[in-house]
């Protein structure tokens, strides 16, 4: 029994999967009410005919059929929507923890929380979404931005809902020593005991938060106006594409709710006087 989010998944689920999910998305959401998702074990159904999409996962791609609310993931999990909930079923050999990852994103998704790349600084009850391409300096963002007393909700798993809320679910803060001893050397002496990854990057904890209410986006890069059709890209780009019917139509309206928050370009001199302005209010 594990409750993400909103949604509240049980059936059968072994001990080692159990740990496994709880620690990438036992994150509670601020609604009582709970969409529920049933996980059994067993032969998956039929897949329909015609080939494979390809979707990129982190560290490799795998395939992916579809039919309206149905999908079959790597032929390892088969995941079908239900009116106010889901069925999962999973091969007794069962599923990789990144095939769990991308039917857990379209679960979410399609109950209208919407995953965005980017990173989430704030206070305790209010933050901001700090987006950008690969190397824009989100990472360091939040070590110097934790460093100025502000709040790292995510460094880059971040979770927005049409009503407002936002919710991080990274449990890890991930840098190189002579970032933290730039921008956080506070952090330096949780850093003498703590692991690192295959990059050499220092692994450190990142206390999961309360969802907070959204004030806006920023996007690190170079400066200038943001005109309307770039801020749809962005905001696609942001939080990747949906797969089943339901998860599209959801998705969509998620992103016109994202595009009514103030969006504007920053810099990394600038972000945290922007940042600090859009918190304000």
């Amino acid at each position: 029994m594990l409750t993400s989010l909103d949604l509240h998944l049980t059936g059968d689920l072994n001990a080692t999967q159990t740990r496994l999910l709880a620690y990438d998305w036992a994150f509670p959401g601020p609604r009582s009410a709970t969409r529920p998702v049933r996980v059994r074990t067993g032969p998956l159904p039929g897949a329909p005919d015609g080939s494979a999409l390809a979707v990129a996962l982190p560290d490799r791609a795998i395939p992916v059929q579809r039919r309206g609310d149905e999908l079959w993931l790597n032929a390892e999990l088969h995941l079908r929507l239900l009116p106010g909930g889901a069925e999962l079923i999973v091969t007794h050999a069962g599923a990789a923890r990144d095939v769990w990852a991308l039917a857990l994103t379209e679960l979410h998704r399609a109950a209208g929380w919407l995953p965005l790349h980017a990173a989430l600084i704030g206070t305790p009850t209010h933050a901001v979404l700090i987006g950008g391409p690969s190397g824009a300096g989100k990472s360091t963002s939040c070590l110097r931005l934790s460093g100025a007393g502000l709040t790292v909700h995510a460094e880059d798993r971040a979770w927005v809902h049409p009503d407002g809320d936002a919710l991080g679910m990274d449990r890890t803060l991930r840098a190189y020593h002579d970032s933290l001893d730039r921008f956080a050397p506070h952090l330096l002496p949780a850093a003498a005991t703590a692991p690192r990854d295959p990059r050499g990057k220092i692994v450190l904890p990142l206390t999961p938060q309360p969802p907070v209410k959204l004030r806006g986006v920023l996007l690190l890069g170079e400066p200038g106006p943001l005109g309307a059709q770039e801020r749809v890209r962005h905001a696609w780009e942001l939080t990747g594409v949906p797969l089943t019917t339901s998860g599209r139509a959801a998705a969509a309206h998620s992103v016109q709710a994202l595009l009514r928050a103030p969006w504007q370009r920053t810099t990394r001199k600038q972000l945290e006087a922007d940042l600090r302005a859009l918190l304000r209010g």
